[in-house]
């Protein structure tokens, strides 16, 4: 099966996880009906906006961004 490529402007970034996480975090994904990547980049969001809230608030306008420039190629 072909993996989609990365998109531009973005990187993967590995985490290492047993199997039961992984599988935990799918479920919790699923049930959410987002994909396991959007469901981890929420979590980590939501766990930055307790720690670190100028870094959420960096990471969530960084996609905004993104999202905004990903709309003007389209036009």
């Amino acid at each position: 099966m072909a993996a989609n490529p990365v998109g531009k402007g973005t990187v993967n970034v590995t985490v290492n996880l047993l199997a039961q996480e992984r599988l935990i975090l799918g479920r919790l994904a699923l049930s959410d009906d987002r994909s396991l990547g959007e469901f981890i980049r929420r979590m980590v969001v939501t766990g930055l906006r307790t720690v670190n809230p100028q870094s959420a608030s960096d990471m969530e306008e960084a996609r905004r961004k993104h999202y905004e420039q990903i709309l003007l190629n389209f036009r």
